[in-house]
């Protein structure tokens, strides 16, 4: 997959000031809804979304992200990122 066309399109589109159906077909690629899920009273339906160029992003915890800043933090010259 491509990151440069994803982050392309987010700069075209840096002033969203609302969700068209044109924004959302440029960024994501697909969507898939899964069966729901009974539990504890409470229904729960896993949804995946796949980004244009990304692929499907899973959103780190709290920890992971400060896990990350640290190991960023020690090692700068390893996170070099050009886009």
């Amino acid at each position: 997959m491509d990151l440069r066309l994803l982050l392309r399109t987010l700069r075209e589109m840096t002033d969203i000031n609302e969700l068209t159906p044109m924004l959302v077909n440029s960024l994501i690629e697909r969507i898939e809804v899964h069966n729901n899920d009974k539990s504890g009273g409470h229904c729960y339906v896993k949804v995946d979304i796949y980004f244009t160029a990304a692929g499907m992003i899973d959103i780190p915890t709290e920890q992971e992200i400060l896990a990350m800043m640290k190991e960023i933090r020690e090692n700068p010259q390893d996170f070099r990122f050009v886009a």
